[in-house]
């Protein structure tokens, strides 16, 4: 046998045995790894559904705490004011912050006052948990786990005869999180049909919740059922056809079931990997035929085509730019040394791009921080800005600035010297910085003795709450300043302002929002200095001093 036939015929026997075993892999590895893969996306999916209901208790959360912590509503629940109610609890605040229930609760738990409406239809409903008048201290509405170490709030859900309700409760404090606590602030949202398709929009998923909870309904009603679980949780799946009927259970803070969520996943996925073992084998036998019909003239391929491989590679190389893409050509003539080579410096060449990366990430963090004070500088303020304002103006929800400068920061300069003026910024700096709660507030050095602070979701009264914070905490440093004309320690001057941001305005009302900062810090500092002072249409349009 000539070896023309040898090989052949080696060849031949080598493409059977390599689509028999193609053949297996693609039916009992590839295929289930596409299953796998279906389940566990459905599984995210479901983790969806569940993040964006617990959103809707971070909300609710946020506007618990807001009016719980709030001198008024404390004053409130001792004096029963008239003024309050009619100020704050009208119909329409409830419908604007699309909340169903809001109760007031004494120590005892005994209801002050409550109101539950229908925020879409515009319309009272009717609860069985407000007919008694009274919600018992155990009640989980009110039983708020770790109250000895001094949580003051909670967040889950309830079981009701509307369906279930996300609730928020918090203890009702002080403006400034003092106590003792004079009772609680419970507001919640049912999710009804309505909210359902609200949150279906939000995820892209088609969901149904069912309730109340039943086991057998939950495990998509039928025994056949696969569990799954994937990050703590559990889950199961229906075969269906061209679906995956997915389901699980929403747990309340004890961990007991409240209500089941089921939704259709489509099979796409392993749909494509049934078509892709399909190409495959097909491929896999077109290759074998097309090389045995070519095998008596392109025997030559043998050193051609490793060639021709590195010259593609080479190619990819160029045309992508994705140096982890390696040919590892293993042979042992000069072709397997030149592909080797040039793996290698391609790892090399890959090595330096990452080091380069991460050198250029480092220095655009560092370009966006202040060098001596360490808090952020006036381009991530400009950034920011422009960021929340634009959230801001989707949401139609208030944005506030804070504008601070340093009392007569020039003169304590030339009485310390310039080292201890740096240290004064420094301190003003990290005191400021101290006074941010949420993450997305922001404390920016503007330009030399001056400071910029961004509060989203913030209105006038609680800018200026914060503004006279920071006032009180830098006089609280006792800096001395020898040539300050306002008293013997350093004092800032700050000006505030707030707005919701117009659609027709666009971005241009950001300069508008920061001109009425300036304003009112230009009317402190002409007011005496040290102190807050918030913007008003009447203020003069002039720069600060």
């Amino acid at each position: 046998m000539s070896v023309r036939a040898k090989v052949f015929t080696i060849i031949l026997v080598l493409f059977a045995s390599l689509g028999v075993a193609d053949f297996f892999v693609q039916r009992f590895v590839v295929y289930p790894s596409f299953l796998e893969l279906e389940h566990q996306q459905a599984g995210q999916n479901l983790q969806r559904i569940f993040h964006a209901i617990d959103r809707e208790n971070y909300h609710l959360e946020r506007i618990c705490r807001d009016w719980a912590t709030w001198d008024d509503t404390y004053d409130f629940m001792n004096t029963r004011s008239e003024t309050y109610k009619t100020s704050n609890l009208y119909d329409e605040a409830l419908d604007s912050i699309s909340v169903n229930v809001m109760i007031y609760c004494a120590q005892d738990g005994t209801i002050v006052w409550s109101n539950a409406r229908d925020t879409i239809q515009k319309s009272a409903i009717s609860l069985d948990l407000l007919t008694q008048r009274r919600i018992a201290p155990d009640h989980p509405l009110l039983k708020i786990p770790g109250a000895e170490e001094g949580q003051k709030g909670i967040t889950g859900v309830v079981n009701t005869e509307l369906g279930p309700l996300l609730f928020a409760t918090r203890q009702i404090l002080r403006s400034d999180g003092s106590g003792p606590g004079n009772g609680f602030l419970v507001i919640g949202r049912i999710l009804n049909q309505d909210m359902v398709k609200t949150l279906g929009e939000q995820t892209r998923i088609a969901f149904e919740i069912v309730y109340p909870y039943a086991k057998e309904q939950t495990l998509c009603g039928k025994k056949e059922v696969t569990y799954a679980s994937i990050d703590n949780l559990d889950y199961f799946t229906l075969d269906e056809g061209e679906f995956v009927k997915v389901c699980g259970a929403y747990l309340d803070p004890t961990g007991s079931p409240v209500f089941g969520i089921h939704y259709l996943f489509p099979r796409d996925i392993t749909q494509k990997g049934i078509s892709s073992i399909r190409y495959a084998m097909v491929l896999v036998v077109s290759s074998g035929l097309l090389v045995l019909v070519l095998l008596n003239v392109l025997l030559q391929a043998v050193v051609l085509r490793p060639l021709q491989r590195l010259t593609r590679h080479a190619a990819r190389l160029q045309q992508d730019g994705d140096y982890s893409l390696r040919i590892d050509l293993r042979r042992n003539d000069e072709v397997g040394i030149l592909a080797k080579s040039f793996d290698n410096m391609v790892q090399t060449i890959r090595e330096r791009t990452e080091d380069l990366k991460r050198a250029n990430e480092q220095l655009k963090q560092l370009s966006l921080l202040d060098g001596l004070t360490g808090v952020a500088n006036r381009r991530m303020f400009d950034n920011c800005l422009k960021q929340e304002w634009r959230r801001a103006m989707r949401d139609q929800t208030p944005i506030g600035i804070i504008l601070a400068d340093v009392d007569f920061f020039k003169d304590y300069n030339d009485k310390h010297g310039h080292l201890q003026g740096d240290q004064c910024l420094i301190a003003v700096a990290a005191v400021m910085q101290r006074m941010m709660q949420r993450p997305a507030d922001l404390v920016t050095r503007f330009g030399g003795e001056e400071f910029a602070v961004i509060l989203a979701d913030t209105d006038a009264e609680g800018v200026t709450h914060v503004a006279e914070a920071m006032r009180q905490a830098v006089l609280d440093l006792h800096l001395e300043h020898g040539a300050s004309q306002v008293g013997p320690f350093v004092t800032v001057s700050f000006g505030v302002a707030s707005m919701t941001p117009r659609l027709e305005d666009g971005d241009d009302g950001m300069a508008k929002l920061l001109q009425k900062a300036d304003n009112a810090m230009y009317q402190a500092k002409r007011s005496g200095r040290n102190r807050v002072v918030a913007s008003s249409d009447d203020q003069p349009a002039m720069p600060s001093e």
